[in-house]
């Protein structure tokens, strides 16, 4: 009988049951740290949507407080002629020289999901500083959506004559001591989503200026809104509520989910969804007029 001579190594099973495991090892850790990855991402987002909606409510606030304590209401017979609409300007609190919004009838967010009574335009009066708001829908485009019916984005124009005009804005900060903003779209309506103040003359002395051009991750505004200021008459003082909705411009942000606000992966892509964030912001600010 001849002898066999005997090889040291690896059978091909057990160098095939080696690469399985060190590929299913490699995936796992691979997935590990495009999870942390993606969770550094949102967190990170979600710091800056933070960060500058404090600082939105900040500038807002100080804005209220330089702000005239006369009644909001004893503008009413001045800006309107008829009986009915000054009764429900007093009625509502001169709420409209306040906070004023223009909804979207149909928004389509991407392919199946479609949200109605969209708020997309608005301003907020302060009395000093009036704030302009275009939605974060104006300014995404994920695989051609969103798709807006009823409204597009707004412009202002002030001076006189042919006037100045400002648009493809996200947040307009205006120097508006007599709430001209609020107070002619309430008038005369948003027609051609405009806020034209040119009745008033050149009464902004300040360059206006957008608040959230520069931000990094791309921000903007879904929604603001603001209760007709409260009377106390025993500190002389206004008292405002105010609420506003804060989000990046891309991950399809649905405001009237009840759940996760923003799309999935599969809908608009993971690096979309990494950095979709939104976030509610509510503040309370007295007039005191210093």
């Amino acid at each position: 009988m001849k002898k066999t001579k005997k090889f040291n190594g690896f059978t091909l099973v057990e160098l095939s049951l080696s690469l399985v495991f060190i590929a299913t090892l490699s995936l796992i850790i691979t997935l590990i740290i495009n999870n942390t990855i993606s969770s550094y991402r949102r967190g990170l987002v979600l710091k800056q949507i933070n960060t500058v909606g404090m600082a939105i409510v900040d500038d807002m606030r100080a804005a209220v407080q330089g702000s005239s304590t006369k009644a909001v209401t004893s503008d009413c017979n001045t800006v309107f002629d008829n009986a009915d609409q000054i009764a429900k300007c007093e009625e509502e609190g001169g709420k409209g020289f306040v906070a004023v919004s223009k909804s979207a009838s149909k928004v389509e967010i991407g392919a199946g999901k479609t949200i109605t009574n969209v708020p997309m335009i608005g301003a907020f009066c302060t009395g000093t500083y009036s704030y302009i708001w275009n939605s974060g829908y104006f300014f995404t485009n994920d695989n051609g959506y969103p798709k807006i019916e009823g409204v597009s984005k707004a412009k202002f124009v002030y001076g006189s004559g042919s006037g100045n005009t400002i648009e493809n804005f996200r947040l307009l900060k205006v120097y508006d001591n007599d709430r001209a903003v609020c107070v002619t779209a309430s008038k005369n309506g948003l027609d051609n989503n405009t806020f034209d103040i040119r009745s008033y003359g050149n009464i902004v002395s300040e360059e206006p200026f957008d608040l959230l051009k520069s931000n990094d991750v791309g921000l903007a505004l879904y929604d603001l809104t603001a209760s007709a200021p409260a009377d106390s008459s025993a500190s002389n003082s206004l008292f405002y509520a105010v609420s506003f909705i804060l989000g990046t411009a891309q991950g399809g942000i649905n405001i009237s989910s009840s759940g996760n606000f923003c799309a999935t992966p599969n809908d608009y892509g993971s690096q979309s969804f990494d950095y979709c964030a939104i976030n509610k912001f509510n503040f309370a600010a007295r007039a005191t007029g210093e």
